[in-house]
C-alpha cells in the first residue's frame, strides 16, 4: 500500500530526474547506457574523460567572427 511518504518520494525523484536532464547532469549516465546498448565491445570513457571531451567539443569551435 502506497502511503503519502511514498508519493512524495516519487514526486521528488521525478523532479530530480527532470532537473538532471535539463541541466545535462545525467549526460554521463546516458552515454554509458547508450554505449552498453549499442557498442558493448568499446571501452567506456571515465567520467572525467567524458566531461573533458564534452568541454573540448563545446569550445573547439568558437562561433562569431570567423
Amino acid at each position: 500500500m502506497a502511503g503519502p511518504g511514498n508519493s512524495m518520494r516519487q514526486f521528488l525523484s521525478s523532479g530530480l530526474s527532470l532537473l538532471r536532464g535539463v541541466t545535462g547532469d545525467d549526460a554521463y549516465d546516458k552515454y554509458v547506457a547508450h554505449m552498453r546498448a549499442n557498442q558493448p565491445e568499446e571501452r567506456l570513457m571515465s567520467a572525467q574523460e567524458f566531461f573533458r571531451a564534452q568541454m573540448e567539443q563545446k569550445w573547439s569551435c568558437i562561433n562569431g567572427c570567423c
